[in-house]
């Protein structure tokens, strides 16, 4: 049976065709084999009009995508889903990649999604290219970015060759959404339902997956049901904004207010609600101290007087003594993860009041509990909390001005502090002096992608912009080697925006086969690799614990900057702190993506890694004079910068 014969509706058509035929004395039993099609599209013709079209599955689905807004897509020309890849490819302002490796296309996925927020779309022809999908889905669940998913499941003997697991159950642990097509008419409604579910309520992944029989299918539809079906199934629904419960709001800021020592904790939320002036201005109105998590930067200025540093543990001292000593703190879309300790001692204070902001119930008390829970869209709640700040309702608490000095007085102390050890006069360049140069280097306006361990540690505590919108590091796995797709993704959004990509050396190698895809784009960024021969954070963890006896830490001496190269970009070494401002300077103006291979001091690592390392290994064995790497590590200003911030953390100290 030729795929003709079905309609949209995946029903066969010849009941009715026999009927339209009878009435021309022609009946579908007397018909001789080789009359049979021409007598059938006949038939088709009468039935549906001058006014049809012919439609594959693939192209119903590609302008369902089109459609619905999709201006990014990562996938190949090939496979079941290759058509489709192509016929996006050809619309004005979708822009479509095909990378080096299966892996990157869901990372690009995921930062054009961050940056644009709105769903960029991964097209996976084969279970293959699904499960290598898996990583970059699973780190935008983790941050709630909404990309969306695309599958072509293998149908006949393809099928049975496979082990028996459908690709809806790879990602439904990793997405909010999911559906299998089973008729043409239910793709346009599944790519429409599909953007909506990724956009409303906390925002994440979504998954179709269509039979690839169903793709290469082929129907005659008439031009108006077409239509109608794209602008029924497709056309963007706009979701009503969650408003939390007024009483609920003014209890809210009330106990915020009253306590002797407050705190504002911005996440993530607030960035995916666009919330970002609203959080800054309520912060301002209320003369509360605040600071981010990771996945918040930029959510409060750096700028504002009430910001004492951060991103979360970044921001040294001043954010450890806020949540040691607060007793209320208002946390606003972040489900307080591994980067926050969880919210739990012992860096936290176990008296604390917290007062929670979340869209999504699940996060409501799932790691602290909250004494006063505030349902709703961010930006929505935080309006209403700045309505009744501006209205007088409430009014800041002047007992609250010397704990915000204390916090911005020790902040400031521990910045000088980390600011004087990253200097140029290491004999080996010093990485936070790195970081800090870059920044320095760097135009106002660059955006600074983040991938690393310790690496991500140094940018956080010396890169970041504190404003909307200005970097991004995957807080909600932390998954490494994603940088270098994160940097082509925020690119392909915005092309003419300056990017910095700061790199491990040990992340840089996941995915630096798609250096060569960005130069084949036309895209030009500059990654700074913090090359010190070593997982750093695991070194650093193991000279912390077990006296700097290594295991698998180790990445020894590699020419990265020769790779660059290799693959038609611009690649230098740099060895020296004098030569790495004219080498941003020629990597920049290359007009290629661009990478600096910096060898940074191996023997190093930030302070904030004492915060995890304590955190995440609560009931690890620890040593004081292994810590310190006695006698295998020479004491001088780092061992005592860092043992200066643990007795601070630790225990509760305030020292000059």
């Amino acid at each position: 049976m030729c795929a003709d014969s079905e309609s949209l509706d995946g029903h066969n058509n010849y009941p009715v065709i026999d009927s339209m035929l009878s009435r021309y004395n022609l009946h579908l039993g007397n018909m001789v084999e080789g009359g049979f099609r021409s007598c059938v599209l006949v038939a088709r013709g009468l039935i549906v009009g001058v006014n049809a079209v012919r439609i594959s599955g693939h192209d119903l689905l590609a302008r369902s995508l089109a459609r619905a807004g999709v201006t990014f897509v990562a996938g190949k020309e090939e496979g079941a889903l290759g058509p489709v890849f192509k016929g996006l490819r050809s619309r004005e302002g979708i822009t479509a990649v095909t990378p080096r490796g299966d892996i990157a296309g869901a990372f690009m996925a995921y930062a054009h999604t961050y940056y644009r927020r709105f769903p960029a779309l991964v097209l996976a022809s084969s279970p293959a290219d699904a499960v290598n999908a898996l990583t970059g889905v699973g780190t935008a669940w983790a941050d709630k970015v909404p990309v969306m998913v695309v599958t072509a499941r293998p149908e006949g003997e393809a099928a049975g060759k496979l082990p028996g697991r459908t690709q809806r159950e790879f990602f439904t642990p990793f997405c909010k959404w999911g559906m299998t097509v089973t008729r043409g008419k239910e793709i346009p409604h599944a790519v429409g339902q599909a953007v909506r579910e990724a956009m409303s309520g906390c925002h994440g992944p979504v998954h179709i997956e269509v039979p690839s029989g169903l793709l290469a299918g082929e129907w005659e539809v008439p031009e108006e049901e077409l239509e109608s079906l794209l602008s029924r199934g497709v056309d963007a629904r706009p979701e009503p904004t969650i408003a939390g419960d007024p009483e609920r709001v003014e209890t809210a800021l009330r106990t915020l207010l009253a306590a002797e020592r407050p705190f504002i904790l911005s996440g993530g939320g607030v960035v995916h609600a666009g919330a970002w002036e609203e959080m800054d201005e309520l912060v301002r109105a209320l003369e509360v101290p605040a600071s981010t998590s990771m996945a918040g930067e930029g959510t409060v200025r750096g700028d504002n007087p009430f910001y004492i540093g951060g991103p979360s543990y970044v921001g040294g001292e001043a954010f450890h003594r806020a949540i040691k000593r607060a007793d209320c703190v208002l946390v606003v879309g972040s489900a307080m993860g591994g980067l926050e300790g969880f919210g739990q001692p012992p860096f936290w204070n176990p008296d604390i009041r917290f007062i929670q902001v979340d869209i999504d119930p699940v996060n409501m008390c799932l790691n602290i509990p909250a004494h006063v829970a505030v349902l709703g869209d961010a930006r929505t709640v935080l309006s209403q909390m700045l309505e009744l700040a501006r209205s007088g309702t409430v009014k800041p608490n002047p007992a609250h001005k010397p704990w915000l000095e204390h916090l911005i007085a020790v902040g400031r102390r521990w910045r000088e502090r980390v600011e004087k050890e990253a200097h140029a006069s290491w004999p080996v360049i010093h990485p936070g002096y790195l970081a800090r140069t870059i920044r320095r280097l760097a135009d106002p306006h660059t955006f600074v992608a983040i991938d690393g361990g310790n690496t991500a540690l140094w940018a956080g505590m010396f890169c970041m912009a504190h404003r909307p919108q200005s970097g991004l590091f995957p807080a909600g796995m932390g998954t490494l080697g994603c940088g270098i797709p994160v940097a082509m993704g925020i690119k392909a959004a915005d092309p003419e925006r300056p990017l910095v990509l700061i790199q491990g050396d040990g992340s840089f190698l996941y995915n630096v086969q798609e250096l060569d895809t960005a130069r084949r784009l036309g895209m030009d960024f500059v990654v700074v690799i913090f090359n010190d021969g070593c997982w750093n954070m695991i070194k650093g963890c193991q000279d912390l614990f077990f006296g700097a006896r290594y295991v698998g830490a180790i990445l020894g001496d590699i020419d990265y900057a020769a790779i660059a190269r290799g693959l038609g970009c611009y690649g230098r070494r740099v060895t020296k702190a004098e030569d790495i401002e004219p080498a941003f300077k020629e990597a920049r103006e290359s007009g290629l993506p661009a990478v600096l291979d910096v060898m940074v001091d191996p023997n190093t690592f930030p302070e904030p890694l004492l915060s995890f390392a304590l955190g995440e290994f609560e009931g690890v064995r620890f040593s004081p004079l292994r810590a310190l790497g006695v006698p295998k590590i020479k004491i001088d200003r780092r061992l005592l910068s860092r043992a200066k911030y643990g007795i601070n953390i630790l225990l509760d100290k305030d020292l000059a």
